[in-house]
């Protein structure tokens, strides 16, 4: 029968193959199985297609060497799938198993010879002392198998389990199929049940105990089942559609154009049949699998919108998505190294300092251990130590990052929430996800350092574009002095004290803009009174309003960077002293108070105002309602206020002014116990102005 040589070919193309795993022991265990199964399947295509007794009583006690060295492949391939650690079993079922089948194959070809019995389906042995011999070392090699897995799955990895696991189904599946072939044969019907049990069951088994031993692809029975049942049903309609097209055509052999017919059919079948199994396999898979998913789709949808992700955080809503909906795992964490620490923190999103994303160092066990690692490492794999630091994580897996040979970060992956393992789909996940991350990472940081640097060159364009501005006012003192000296318009003592003053007010100005310009690259938290800084930074513009209202409620210190609140107040003054109508007097007040435990700050002017264009483009980024302007200022007032976790409002009407109100909230006020870093300059000018506010 010609089936039995096209699965000795099969299983003679899967030995080459796993031969090909050189550096796996149980891959060679492998090889000799299959080579063993494909010889003992060519003696079966013997005895069913050659009719010359002569030749065919030389070829089948050649080949049937391959029957008697089938139950030492499954001893030797369980030995090695096991780890090769039982002794016992490797004297009583390998070594000793090798002497005997070796023995039993030259006894049966040399000194007892099997004769040969012609049947309706071709040859058959007679039943002999070799039969029985073989039939009891059948038994007891494939009971020691199975005794010797199910002692090892105790002591065995969670990994390693479900391959023990399947490794004990095919063995039982092979073993209760084989005593059915060798039992029925001395009825004659060893052929028949060969034909629709022993080829059908070599294809699947064969193929099944491939897949979990070399290429470790666990999955459950409904998923083997899902995929089994979508390829049979495809088999059955093409092999139905083969029937329909030589009902047709007719005996293709009759004719050209009948071989032509068959031949188009057949490579329409080999075109259509991968592109339909990828439609069917998804849906046969929604049908039996409860918490499965496709894997080419999920890598699909996560690749795509992990490069559109261009922050920290969009980042690990896309990995919150894939590990907490698609798979299904209780929790997940990446530990980023410390070098990474400024880039990532600079983002304003709480969730980087918490859970799952935490900042470590090379010198962290875990992440020193995933860095000696190249691949996917699971728990219960992993030293003692390794095992205690994954459990106080929750984690079962572990993977690297690497970049330039360097460790980026360490991802921990929790344990499934609805199976005791890591399913094959899932393990292809993380490997894909292991290279994928070194790209998105990489990405990520360079973008948020960039942001950084724009962050810092739009503060520093701010600073130079104001220093620019009011330069003439830091002039002004010098000038004065100038003028007061050159005439003799004012008695010595009116002219020193006039000196006095004017050197006492450019020694703040330049105190004052140099402290600004000299502190945009440093930024430090610290206890912030805004009123006295909001006062002092008034003093640049005493000359630019014609009044100022104060109606301050004495709100707490709040916690900020002082010199970036100096910038936001500076550039809400600025904006103020350029609204000014005509000749018409310009007023500005100063209002602070206390809501819902909230501090409240506002600055409003009498000015020119804003149209509605104005205030709905007012932070957009290039946007100014000044004839010359560019928006630097007003982006530096946003950027400082999200920075400090505020929020700002606007109220603007045109020809009678523009109100800018600031709401730090009560997480941002200052506890009273903290340390206050003094701002002298800023204290002097709030007592100067309640002084003279006192005094009129």
């Amino acid at each position: 029968m010609i089936q039995y040589l096209i699965t000795a070919l099969f299983d003679l193309g899967l030995a080459g193959l796993a031969f090909s795993k050189k550096d796996n022991p149980a891959a060679k265990a492998l090889a000799f199985l299959l080579l063993s199964l494909s010889v003992w399947l060519l003696e079966l295509f013997f005895l069913t297609t050659l009719t010359n007794a002569e030749l065919l009583n030389i070829l089948f006690h050649i080949t049937r060497g391959g029957m008697f060295l089938i139950p030492l492949g499954f001893a030797l391939l369980t030995w090695r799938l096991v780890g090769s650690r039982s002794n016992i079993f490797k004297n009583v079922f390998i070594i000793f198993g090798a002497f005997f089948s070796v023995g039993l194959w030259l006894y049966n070809m040399f000194i007892a010879p099997s004769t040969l019995k012609e049947t309706d389906s071709g040859y058959l042995p007679e039943l002999d002392i070799t039969y029985y011999m073989f039939m009891g070392y059948l038994v007891w090699c494939f009971a020691g198998s199975i005794v010797l897995v199910c002692v090892s799955y105790k002591s065995s990895s969670s990994r390693e389990k479900q391959r023990l696991k399947w490794l004990l189904i095919t063995l039982l599946v092979s073993f209760s199929c084989g005593l059915i072939v060798l039992f029925t044969m001395p009825t004659g019907l060893e052929f028949y049940l060969s034909k629709f049990v022993g080829v059908i069951t070599n294809v699947v088994f064969v193929s099944l105990l491939f897949y979990s031993t070399i290429q470790h692809n666990l999955m459950d029975f409904r998923l083997a089942l899902s995929v089994g049942l979508s390829k049979a049903i495809l088999l059955g309609f093409f092999i139905w559609l083969y029937f329909v097209v030589t009902s047709v055509v007719g005996d293709h052999t009759e004719s050209v154009g009948g071989v032509l017919v068959l031949l188009l059919f057949v490579a329409l079948i080999l075109e259509a049949y991968p592109r339909l199994l990828k439609w069917i396999l998804p849906n046969a898979k929604k049908i039996l699998i409860k918490h499965g998913y496709e894997f080419d789709q999920v890598k699909s949808d996560t690749e795509s919108a992990l490069r559109n992700a261009i922050t920290f955080s969009m980042m690990l809503e896309v990995l919150d998505h894939l590990f907490l909906k698609i798979l299904r795992l209780n929790n997940y964490k990446i530990l980023m190294i410390q070098k990474n620490l400024d880039v990532v923190n600079n983002e304003n999103n709480p969730r980087l300092s918490g859970l799952p994303f935490e900042i470590t160092t090379e010198d962290n066990i875990l992440v020193a251990y995933c860095a000696q690692q190249t691949q996917l490492v699971v728990a219960d794999e992993m030293p003692a130590t390794m095992r205690n630091e994954m459990e106080k994580h929750n984690a079962g897996l572990c993977f690297p990052v690497f970049s330039e040979q360097k460790i980026l970060a360490a991802v921990l992956i929790g344990e499934p929430t609805h199976f005791s393992y890591y399913r094959y789909d899932d393990m292809k996940v993380f490997e894909w996800l292991q290279t994928e991350l070194e790209q998105v990472l990489n990405r990520l940081i360079r973008l948020n350092s960039m942001q950084e640097q724009l962050g810092e060159a739009k503060k520093t364009l701010s600073m130079l574009s104001l220093m620019n501005h009011y330069h003439h006012d830091i002039k002004a003192p010098f000038a004065i002095i100038d003028g007061i000296l050159s005439n003799d318009i004012y008695d010595r003592d009116k002219q020193r004290d006039i000196v006095l003053a004017q050197v006492e007010r450019g020694s703040k100005l330049i105190a004052t803009m140099a402290s600004i310009l000299g502190g945009h690259h440093r930024r430090r938290i610290q206890s912030c009174a805004l009123e006295s800084l909001v006062q002092d930074c008034l003093y640049l513009f005493e000359k630019s309003f014609d009044k100022v209202e104060y109606e301050l409620g004495g709100i707490p210190n709040i916690k900020g960077d002082a010199e970036d609140l100096k910038i936001l107040f500076i550039n809400l003054i600025k904006n103020a002293a350029e609204a000014r109508r005509g000749n018409e007097d310009l007023t500005i007040k100063i209002k602070s108070w206390i809501e819902n435990s909230n501090a409240y700050f506002s600055i409003s002017d009498n000015g020119t105002g804003m149209t509605e264009r104005q205030l709905t483009n007012l932070w957009e980024p290039g946007f100014s309602g000044k004839k010359f302007g560019n928006g630097i200022g007003m982006q530096a007032i946003k950027r400082i206020v999200d920075e400090h976790n505020a929020h700002i409002s606007v109220k603007s009407e045109v020809a009678k002014g523009s109100e800018f109100t600031l709401c730090f909230f009560a997480s941002q006020i200052a506890n009273e116990d903290e340390n206050i870093t003094k701002d002298e300059l800023a204290e002097r000018r709030a007592a100067h102005h309640i002084e003279k506010r006192n005094t009129q």
